[in-house]
């Protein structure tokens, strides 16, 4: 297979226009050329190196898909041919039997049009340095660079109208960017001096001077003549200046351009029109170009548009909860802004946590906490204060329900008195976890007046509420009691688990947000599970309101511009310690992924299974099935593969245990844990799955704890597994044991298969790797080689990104899983 182009007849004129239009095909050696559409992706290994690099570099330029027809620039084009030199892969589309003829390396009528003429001083890594600054807009260069210079700098001379910039030699630093600047700008070298450029030209120099004098200054460190100051007195350069006034939680910002007295109007004018200086009085106001985009920019952001005009004087309405970012961004476009008094009190501690007041804790409690969880206490303690919400997303096992209860005794120890009516707070969680909150509850905080509203021991009325200190209910009895919850003031309301709320169309969502409270929090350590849309959704609830949705028909660079947005104003209000950092003190958790073989009856089996799910989703999409149809048939042809990579008695259960590759992979690691005295978690999704395991265990003698979502003694199976050091091993359906268990008698863990999404089974693991766990915790990953699970895994790094993407402040780099992601996973 080869690559082929078809340029137009019309090159020299569409590089005129810099927009080349070219057409791509592969050939097959059939006389039949294939558009890029009906290519697959993994065939392009199949390419010579050349031009396998050339499909990577189109493959980026469009956005991760090639297509048939393609508009690139000259330097693209140019870039192709450096690619492919000597290749037969370009034609004109007048002639598309014949390749275009190479000569000497050059593309005949080609080659010229696109590639520009250099001089010896310039040619060196004249493409990296174009690259570069196309791609950041900057001319920065290493103090290192700077301090190993030791000739002559760049100079200045000239006057408003004109202008004479004498270069240093090619050892400078800054010389191929300050050269590309004054080609750019229009100078012309001197004939008789080759080191002095001219710009002749009111209009030009003040242009020029306008886009670039900045740049020659600060960043190529150019020196400017007595005689440029002294003919260059008229010139002024136009300011910005920014306030914020804040009245009732509602802050109005203005940003606005100045430039001496120069009438308004002109100003607007020039803004308008791209101008880039204003003349008024005998004076000339430069519009510096960085200047104008920081205002642009903190415009865009203020306004929430990323498509916002520059305006010479903007005015904006912020609420409470974005005051905070909005400080952020002022104070980096102004150094010399002046927040109000009530950001500062608000934001201080939230830019720099070292500055938060450390709670008022009774002393057994204040003996228990570490000094990260106090800090969290304080985050919490202080955003109450100030009448916002936050996540505590803290990394499984490092205690964020008693960081919660200690809120809570704060609270009622320092009872405003303003708000003295208010005392009772609200927990919703997972059914599973309302015991595990109450007694944490009596054991840490036993100052608190804690009631359990659940199963048949519920409140009847508001009235009842109105003594308690604590009330801990569950997301299903919420909804089933959403009259009287909601019928109550709350102090504070917590949802634990809020990746139960993560949907703002569910129940859940919808109950949890229709509450009255005074301070709102969510506790979770998976705030992102599948995409930004999660996290979305709890600062919904967290701040009614306050942060501005996605626009739906946003696509490409305006909803990344959006979501970064977001990510910059829910950033203050997400608090998440990870346990490297925060418990160095916690031993340490080796991972290990185990790839076992399949038996040859379990291949059998699975490579059946396999080619019917092709044959069903292909006979579905060639009928014209709607998109819900083949996404459903997809899941459930996957999970039919995952069962018989886990054991294929799920499937058929004429087959025997020993077909199972992965129970005989299981048995070899839980006697190795046997021998050492060791004890394990094992954790499946399959309910089925763990009743084989069961028996398997009955059948040896071993005994072993139980827990899925049938389980009702759930409380009592945890403590006899860390009671009793007899019982090696707990059997745990991932997604009922996954959270709310504290398991640290474990320091094995086993996850039979594995999940979409890799913060369930951390999840899970931090059953064991938590908070008093004092042995080093094993997690070992059964995947049937060349199977559906190897793609899991691969998806699941993509998961990964997108956690690391969110609490790095990076990009958002993910989605939920799409019906091309299943069928990938085929």
């Amino acid at each position: 297979m080869n690559l082929r182009f078809l340029l137009p007849p019309t090159l020299a004129a569409c590089v005129e226009r810099d927009a080349i239009p070219i057409k791509v095909e592969f050939d097959l050696g059939n006389g039949k050329p294939l558009p890029p559409e009906k290519v697959e992706a993994d065939a392009l290994g199949s390419l010579p190196d050349k031009q396998r690099a050339a499909a990577f570099a189109l493959s980026n330029w469009c956005g991760g898909k090639i297509g048939s027809l393609l508009q690139i620039s000259p330097k693209q084009l140019a870039e192709l041919i450096g690619m492919l030199r000597e290749c037969p892969c370009f034609f004109f589309a007048n002639a598309p039997a014949e390749p275009i003829p190479w000569e000497n390396g050059k593309l005949l009528q080609a080659s010229a049009l696109v590639e520009e003429e250099s001089t010896p001083e310039e040619s060196e890594s004249s493409a990296i340095v174009e690259r570069t600054a196309e791609e950041q807009d900057s001319f920065e260069i290493s103090p290192e660079a700077w301090e190993s210079y030791g000739g002559r700098p760049i100079e200045v001379e000239g006057s408003t109208e004109y202008l004479m910039v004498q270069m240093p030699s090619s050892e400078h630093p800054a010389y191929k960017q300050a050269l590309r600047l004054l080609r750019e700008g229009n100078f012309l070298r001197d004939k008789q001096n080759r080191h002095w450029w001219w710009l002749r030209d009111r209009n030009k120099v003040l242009d020029f001077l306008a886009e670039h004098k900045g740049t020659l200054r600060d960043d190529f460190e150019a020196t400017f003549t007595e005689n440029f100051e002294k003919h260059t007195k008229s010139i002024r350069e136009a300011t910005f200046k920014t306030k914020a006034l804040e009245k009732d939680g509602v802050s109005e910002v203005s940003v606005s351009i100045t430039a001496g007295d120069a009438p308004e109007a002109e100003l607007e004018l020039a803004l308008s029109t791209g101008a880039n200086h204003v003349e008024s009085g005998g004076k000339v106001y430069l519009l510096d170009k960085r200047m104008l985009k920081k205002v642009h920019d903190l415009q865009k952001e203020l306004s929430g548009a990323p498509d916002a005009p520059l305006l010479r004087s903007g005015k904006y309405h912020l609420a409470r909860e974005l005051a905070t970012q909005a400080e952020e961004a002022l104070l980096e476009a102004d150094p010399n802004f002046s927040p109000p008094e009530s950001w500062k009190s608000r934001s201080a501690v939230l830019r720099d946590q070292g500055k938060l007041a450390m709670p008022t804790l009774d002393e057994e409690l204040g003996n228990t906490l570490r000094p990260y969880q106090k800090l969290g206490v304080a985050w919490m303690l202080h955003l109450f204060r100030h009448k916002l919400g936050g996540i505590l997303a803290d990394e499984m096992g490092l205690g964020k329900t008693l960081q919660a209860l200690s809120l809570l005794s704060c609270l009622k120890k320092n009872r405003n008195l303003d708000e003295a009516h208010l005392r009772t707070s609200l927990v919703v969680c997972p059914a599973s976890l309302v015991e595990n909150w109450r007694r944490e509850a009596a054991r840490f905080c036993p100052d608190l007046n804690v009631f359990r509203h659940h199963g048949s021991k519920r409140l009847r009325s508001p009235e009842e509420a109105a003594p308690l200190d604590l009330i801990v209910t569950s997301y299903g009895t919420l909804i089933r009691d959403e009259a009287l919850f909601s019928s109550i003031e709350w102090l504070c309301v917590i949802g634990d688990e809020a990746q139960h709320v993560k949907n703002r169309r569910t129940r859940n969502a919808k109950a949890l947000s229709k509450l009255q409270s005074r301070g709102r929090f969510l506790l979770t350590g998976t705030p992102v599970e599948n995409s930004i849309d999660d996290l979305r959704s709890l600062v919904d609830f967290l701040m009614p309101g306050a942060l501005p949705p996605v626009p739906k028909n946003s696509r490409g660079e305006e909803r990344f511009w959006h979501e970064r947005r977001f990510l910059s104003q829910a950033a203050p209000y997400v608090l998440r310690r990870a346990k490297e950092a925060v418990a160095p003190e916690l031993p340490e958790k080796i991972e290990q992924v185990v790839y076992v073989r399949m038996t040859p009856e379990q291949r059998k089996a699975y490579d059946k299974t396999k080619s019917a799910a092709e044959t069903e989703i292909a006979g579905l999409e060639e009928s014209g099935a709607p998109e819900g149809a083949v996404r459903m048939k997809a899941l459930t042809q996957l999970l039919r593969l995952r069962q018989t990579c886990c054991d294929p008695r799920l499937l058929d259960d004429s087959l025997l245990p020993e077909h199972s590759a992965k129970l005989a992979g299981f048995r070899e690691i839980l006697h190795g844990v046997l021998d050492g005295g060791g004890r394990i978690l094992l954790f499946s999704q399959f309910t089925s799955l763990l009743a084989l395991v069961r028996k398997q265990l009955e059948e040896e003698g071993i005994p072993y704890c139980y827990l899925d979502g049938s389980t009702t003694n759930r409380q009592a199976q945890v403590d006899l597994f860390q009671d009793d050091d007899g019982i090696p091993i707990f059997l745990i359906s991932l997604k009922a044991g996954g959270v709310g268990l504290n398991l640290t008698g474990a320091d094995h863990v086993v996850h039979f298969d594995p999940w979409w999404n890799p913060a369930a089974e951390a999840q899970a693991t931090d059953r064991a790797h938590r908070i008093g766990q004092t042995k080093t915790v094993h997690v070992h990953k059964l995947i049937a080689a060349d199977s559906v699970e190897e793609n899991v895994l691969r998806l699941q790094s993509q998961k990964r990104k997108l956690l690391r993407d969110v609490f790095e402040a990076s990009e958002i780099a993910n989605a939920p899983i799409s019906i091309d992601d299943l069928k990938s996973l085929l």
